[in-house]
């Protein structure tokens, strides 16, 4: 067991948070900060999981249990990169962890891709979610007809929370800027697109089946490409490709939409281009055959007219600097990078699986970094000291666990009486609200 090190994790979401817990675990005597440019922890489970999904976010109880260790600390407020660089952390600490996830929209490389009305997953999910640096992402949905690109929970939460009701969502924490678009819009049409064939689509059954509850919106797809039964030597993937089909063909039994609203689960497509001038007015699609596995393109195409787009096919790693980026990771031997320095989650794999894929994942880090370190850290090494003493001379203001708490309490206490919380999304909010100066300009708003 490694005694005595001192770990800087950045990144408070589930990948830091389960290496936390585990290190915890198995090196209790360790000291660990746990640093976000956020003045919020817990990252995609406040940022990323959709506000009508509450009983995912109650993972956040275990966190609360690590945050609460006495040799566990929550800085928030602080960005690497712009506040304190990777070397200063490497510096002060005997390990670090890059915990960050995969913060960029992959692109979809067509042309048209820059029109105004276009947007990536994160940006649209941060921007109802309430994130921050998302606040003014969206502009108004004054809109009728949108397309989503992707097969995965993504493209079915994004497709879901634009065609909710606001009686539906009295029990989400739906960002207050975003419900106001989202309830006044005249949005009547949500095109979900995949470029695979219906058994390849990466959504659960539960997200699939969240359609057929909506209570304004009929879900339709195309019945005569489903296939009669799936067939796999993955009997796990059998049956839940199976349920998604049954699930597929009992849509047409569902009652027609008020006023005609509908989401189209559309197959075998991709984007070649995006149409308007300087702002959306639809999309050009290739039809696809499958081949060995594969979406072929045809050269067949149609366009659906739309306003808005929401691209939902994936993430991946940017430049930063001090980190080795390669195909949209961070680049690694089975979570080391460097002496010293180790990844977690999506980060080190990519963006899959779900929020407890990266408890197993985060644990075998540790396990390799604790052998790396078996004889324990450097005595020279400031570790937390190190970093007050840094954010003191920078004029940084961190939010601790003990500040979070208070800002989650005022959440909870402004919320109506049926949602958990009204979000802060403004980071100077949530300052002026535990600190007791002015403080300075908020960095990313």
């Amino acid at each position: 067991m490694s005694a005595g090190l001192k770990i800087c994790i950045v990144g408070s979401g589930p990948a830091g948070m389960y290496a936390a817990g585990d290190i915890v675990k198995k090196s209790p005597d360790s000291r660990i900060d746990i640093i976000d440019k956020l003045a919020t922890p817990y990252g995609l489970v406040r940022a990323g999981v959709a506000p009508d999904h509450q009983t995912t976010k109650n993972v956040t109880r275990a966190y609360d249990k690590v945050m609460e260790n006495a040799n566990v600390r929550f800085v928030g407020n602080i960005s690497l990169g712009s506040d304190i660089p990777l070397t200063e952390l490497r510096r002060l600490y005997d390990v670090v962890i890059i915990a960050t996830g995969t913060p960029k929209d992959r692109s979809l490389n067509i042309p048209g891709e820059d029109k105004s009305g276009v947007f990536g997953a994160q940006t649209f999910v941060y921007w109802y979610n309430g994130h921050p640096e998302f606040r003014d992402a969206v502009p108004d949905l004054d809109i009728d007809t949108a397309v989503v690109i992707g097969n995965g929970n993504v493209a079915l939460d994004v497709a879901r929370i634009l065609m909710r009701t606001e009686g539906e969502m009295l029990t989400s924490d739906l960002a207050d800027h975003a419900a106001q678009e989202i309830f006044k819009s005249p949005l009547k049409c949500v095109h979900v697109v995949g470029r695979r064939a219906p058994e390849n689509a990466q959504f659960s059954s539960k997200e699939l089946s969240e359609f057929a509850e909506l209570v304004t919106a009929t879900p339709y797809t195309d019945k005569s490409i489903l296939p009669d039964e799936y067939v796999s030597e993955d009997k796990k993937q059998e049956r839940v490709v199976n349920t998604n089909l049954d699930l597929l063909r009992s849509f047409e039994h569902i009652r027609p939409g008020i006023d005609g609203r509908s989401i189209h689960l559309d197959f075998l497509a991709s984007p070649v281009e995006i149409l308007g001038d300087g702002h959306i007015s639809g999309v050009r699609f290739e039809r696809n055959r499958m081949e060995g596995g594969k979406a072929v393109g045809t050269g067949e195409t149609y366009e659906i007219p739309c306003q808005l787009l929401v691209s939902c096919i994936g993430y991946e790693m940017g430049i930063l600097e001090g980190l080795p980026v390669e195909k949209g990771i961070v680049k690694n031997d089975e979570g080391r990078v460097a002496e010293g320095l180790y990844v977690v989650g999506w980060a080190k794999r990519g963006p899959s699986g779900t929020i407890g894929t990266n408890r197993l994942d985060s644990q075998e880090v540790v396990d390799r970094l604790l052998s790396d370190f078996a004889t324990g850290g450097d005595a020279a090494k400031p570790g937390p000291e190190g970093l007050d003493s840094w954010c003191r001379a920078h004029g940084i203001d961190v939010v601790s666990f003990d500040d979070w708490k208070k800002i989650d309490a005022a959440e909870v206490a402004r919320a109506g009486e049926k949602s958990p919380r009204r979000k802060f999304v403004r980071t100077r909010d949530m300052l002026s609200l535990v600190k007791d100066k002015v403080q300075k300009q908020e960095k990313t708003c």
